[in-house]
C-alpha cells in the first residue's frame, strides 16, 4: 500500500472523529441503539461536565442501572467515555398503598441496589418490577418495596447448620457502613481477610458503603426447605458454587491460537497484515497499538515454533462497538476449534466473548484490562495487566519493607472519588504493619495544608497522592515543591502524574517521585537493544511499549503450551516466570475465579531518570 494511500485512510479517521464528534456534542439524548448479549441499549457518549446524575435523568433510568452496565463508571466519568443505557419500558409512576394483608415487603435500606434486594428474596428483576413500577427511577432510604404476595408467594428458607468459626452476627450477610474498611470489618465480625475476599471476589478492587457482603459461602451448609409466608426479612436463598468444569485437554504438537485486536481494516479487507506491521507509524493510535502487539507476539511464537509444536494464529479485527458482529464470530467453527484466545484489549469486548470461551472450555487471556470483574466464575480467565488497587498495594508493600521504620509517612486525602484507593492502601499497610509487630505509622491528611501540619523535621516525610485528578495533582505538586525546599520529601502516587501536560518533570525529580507500575523496558539492556534494532530494520521507527507486552505475553504462555500442554493454564500460579518488559507472578483467591498478574515494578525518579528498585 502506497504511502499516500495510507495518509488517505489516516485523514479519513480524523475526519470521522471530528464529524461523530460535532455531530453528538449537539444532541442529549443518543439516538445510537445497540444490541449486546440479546439486550438493548442506548450508547451514550459521555460530555464535559455530565455527571451520572444528570444522565440518569435524561433517560429516566436509575444510577444503579447505569452502574450495573458500565463498571468503569464507579470511579467517576470521563469526557469521550461510552456508556451503556438499558432500554427500559417505563411504566406510570404509582404511589405504593401499603396493604399488609396481601403482601410482604422490603424497607429498602441507606445505599441497597436493586440487585442485592433480588439477591435477597430470590427474585428477577423483572418480577420485581412489576410489584414495584418506579423502582427504575431509583431507590430512596426508608421506603417500602412489595417482594411477594401472601398465600401466593413461595420463598425458599435456609436451614443453616454451621461447620466452622461462624460469624458473631445473626445474618449470613454483611452491609458495609460508611468509612469502614476490610480490614475493620474482619476484625469486627472475627473473620479473616482472606476469607472475606474468598465469599466476595468482587471486592479485591474496594469495597463501598452500603455494599452486601456475603458470610457464608465456605462456613456454612445449606438444606433448603420450601416455606410458604416465610418472613423475607430473615430469609435467604444460598447456593453452594461448585466448579463443574473439567479442563482435560491432551498435549498437542499443533494449536491454533485467536488474536482479538482492533486493527479496524474491514474498510479495506485486501490489506495483508504483515505488511501493516511495517508501516504502523501512518496509522491511529489504536491501529498502531494492534499492530505492534501483534508483531511482539507473532515473533514469540516464530522464537518458539519447532517441528514438534506448531502455532497457526488466527487474526479476529474486533471493534468495541460492533457486537453483533463478535457475537457472530463466537459462533462460527473458526471460533469453536481454537486452542486460546488472546485479547481482546477492552474490557466491553472482552466481556462478551469470555462467557463462550468458557462454554466451550477454551482459556482466554486478557494483555491489557486492569478490571478485577472479568476473572470473577471463569477459571479459564487470565489477566497479565495488574489492578489499580494490585499496583496500590505493591506501593504499600515497599513503603512497610523500606520505610516503615525510619519515616513520617503521610496519605493525602485528596477528593471523594479517591476514597477506595485510600483504603486499599490503608488496608495493606495496616495488616502487613500489625504481621510484622510493627506501630502504625500512617496519617491521613487534608490537602497540602494538612502536610505542612503533619510535616516532621530531621526525618524523611512520606506523602502518597492516590488520585487521578490532573486539575488537583498540579496544583498539589506545585505546592508541595515550593515548600520542599532543602526538606527530605519523597512523594508517591499513580504513574499517570508524569503524563500530565504542564507539569514540570524537574518537580518529580525533586520530590522523587514514586510509582508502581506493571511492566519495565530498561533499553540500556543488551536483549532490549536488540530487539529494538530489528524492530527498526522493519519499520524504520521505534517500538512501543505494546510490541515488547505483545512478545512477553507470546513467549510465557506458549513457553508452558509447549512444555505442559493446555492444562497448564489451570496452574498458572504455579509458574511465574521474568519477560524482558512484564514479570508473570499469578494469583486467584479460589479454584472458581480466573488468575489475575501480581507482579509490580516500583520506579523512581532520580538524577533525571528513572530508577527500578524491585518488584513483586
Amino acid at each position: 500500500m502506497s504511502h499516500i494511500k495510507l495518509t488517505f485512510l489516516k485523514k479519513s479517521f480524523l475526519l470521522f472523529f471530528c464529524l461523530h464528534s460535532q455531530l453528538h456534542f449537539s444532541q442529549t439524548k443518543s439516538t445510537t441503539i445497540q444490541t449486546i448479549n440479546g439486550k438493548k441499549y442506548y450508547i451514550h457518549k459521555v460530555e464535559k461536565g455530565q455527571s451520572l446524575y444528570g444522565i440518569a435523568k435524561t433517560y429516566s433510568i436509575d444510577i444503579n442501572s447505569i452502574l450495573a452496565e458500565n463498571d468503569d463508571a464507579i470511579d467517576g466519568l470521563q469526557n469521550g467515555q461510552e456508556l451503556k443505557i438499558p432500554l427500559i419500558s417505563l411504566l406510570p409512576k404509582q404511589n405504593l398503598a401499603i396493604d399488609t394483608n396481601k403482601y410482604i415487603y422490603h424497607k429498602i435500606a441507606k445505599g441497597e441496589t436493586v440487585y442485592a434486594i433480588t439477591k435477597k428474596y430470590a427474585l428477577d428483576e423483572k418480577k420485581l418490577s412489576s410489584y414495584n413500577p418506579t423502582i427504575n427511577s431509583g431507590l430512596k432510604e426508608g421506603e417500602y418495596l412489595i417482594v411477594g404476595e401472601k398465600g401466593k408467594t413461595t420463598i425458599v428458607k435456609s436451614v443453616i447448620t454451621k461447620t466452622a468459626n461462624v460469624p458473631n452476627s445473626a445474618s449470613d450477610t454483611y452491609t458495609v457502613q460508611k468509612s469502614e474498611t476490610l480490614y475493620g470489618i474482619s476484625k469486627k465480625l472475627k473473620l479473616s481477610k482472606d476469607d472475606l475476599l474468598k465469599w466476595n471476589p468482587e471486592i479485591k478492587d474496594g469495597i463501598k458503603e452500603g455494599q452486601i457482603l456475603n458470610l457464608s459461602l465456605a462456613k456454612y451448609t445449606s438444606n433448603t426447605t420450601n416455606t410458604v409466608n416465610a418472613n423475607p426479612l430473615i430469609t435467604e436463598k444460598i447456593q453452594s458454587k461448585k466448579d463443574s468444569i473439567l479442563f482435560n485437554k491432551p498435549k498437542k504438537t499443533s494449536y491454533t491460537i485467536g488474536l482479538f485486536l482492533p486493527f479496524k481494516l474491514t474498510e479495506s479487507k485486501a490489506i495483508i497484515v504483515d505488511e501493516l506491521v511495517k508501516k504502523t507509524a501512518n496509522f491511529p493510535q489504536t491501529q498502531s497499538l494492534a499492530l505492534d502487539f501483534y508483531a511482539g507476539f507473532k515473533k514469540a511464537v516464530d522464537s518458539i515454533s519447532s517441528k514438534d509444536f506448531e502455532i497457526t494464529i488466527r487474526l479476529f479485527d474486533t471493534d468495541e462497538k460492533d457486537s453483533l458482529k463478535i457475537e457472530s464470530i463466537c459462533k462460527t467453527e473458526d471460533f469453536k476449534t481454537l486452542d486460546a484466545v488472546f485479547g481482546p484489549l477492552y474490557a466491553s469486548v472482552f466481556k462478551l466473548i469470555a462467557p463462550h470461551s468458557k462454554k466451550l472450555g477454551i482459556p482466554i487471556v486478557s494483555p491489557l484490562i486492569q478490571q478485577s470483574k472479568i476473572l470473577y466464575d471463569n477459571v479459564f480467565v487470565s489477566k497479565v495487566t495488574p489492578s489499580q488497587h494490585t499496583l496500590i498495594e505493591g506501593l504499600a508493600d515497599y513503603c512497610i519493607d523500606s520505610l516503615a521504620l525510619t519515616s513520617n509517612i503521610m496519605i493525602v486525602n485528596a477528593t471523594t472519588k479517591d476514597q477506595s484507593y485510600l483504603k486499599t492502601f490503608k488496608n495493606r499497610y495496616n495488616t502487613s504493619i500489625l504481621n510484622k509487630s510493627l506501630k502504625d505509622t500512617i496519617k491521613e491528611v487534608k490537602g497540602i495544608a494538612g502536610v505542612k501540619d503533619a510535616f516532621v523535621m530531621d526525618k524523611k516525610n512520606v506523602v502518597i497522592l492516590l488520585t487521578n485528578n490532573s486539575v488537583y495533582l498540579q496544583d498539589f505538586i506545585t505546592q508541595l515543591r515550593m515548600f520542599s525546599d532543602k526538606k527530605d520529601i519523597v512523594l508517591m502516587g499513580f504513574n499517570s502524574v508524569s503524563n500530565i501536560n504542564n507539569l514540570d518533570q524537574d518537580y518529580l525529580n525533586a520530590l522523587q517521585f514514586h510509582f508502581a507500575a506493571p511492566n519495565h523496558i530498561n533499553f540500556q539492556d543488551s536483549l532490549i537493544r536488540v530487539f529494538v534494532k530489528q524492530y527498526q530494520d522493519i519499520n524504520i521507527a521505534d517500538p512501543s511499549e505494546y510490541y515488547f507486552q505483545g512478545f512477553d505475553i507470546g513467549n510465557y504462555y506458549l513457553t508452558h503450551l509447549k512444555t505442559n500442554g493446555p492444562s497448564f493454564f489451570l496452574n498458572l500460579d504455579k509458574l511465574p516466570m521474568d519477560g524482558i518488559s512484564t514479570s508473570f507472578k499469578f494469583y486467584r483467591p479460589d479454584t472458581e475465579t480466573g488468575f489475575e498478574n501480581r507482579s509490580v515494578f516500583i520506579y523512581k525518579y532520580s538524577n533525571h531518570k528513572l530508577q527500578k528498585l524491585g518488584w513483586k
